[in-house]
């Protein structure tokens, strides 16, 4: 799991849970605001969900995201990319809003 926000500040802030080729992406613009999760979901079964394996969870278990909000890790890598320059939401996915 990866934290990224601009230097010396707490928000925005990019969270990227990583579990091999999958990732999931969620952005938080301020605090207090529960956030925006990304869209995906491509290739995987609509209504299922994917169990994320990454350090801080537990191993045994996962934990279980709705596959709607499961991308390819290459599409969170650009996310976390595009955030570093702008430091704001990317424009290039789509994103659901909590």
């Amino acid at each position: 799991m990866f934290w990224l926000t601009p230097d010396d500040e707490r928000y925005p802030a990019l969270a990227i849970r990583v579990s091999g080729h999958l990732a999931h992406v969620h952005y938080f613009p301020r605090d207090g605001h529960p956030g925006f999760r990304c869209l995906g979901g491509d290739g995987l079964p609509e209504g299922g969900e994917t169990t994320l394996v990454y350090q801080g969870c537990d191993p045994a278990t996962g934990e279980e995201t709705p596959n709607e909000f499961i991308v390819p890790f290459a599409t969170a890598l650009s996310l976390g990319e595009d955030f570093f320059r702008s430091k704001r939401m990317s424009e290039a996915v789509s994103w659901f809003e909590l």
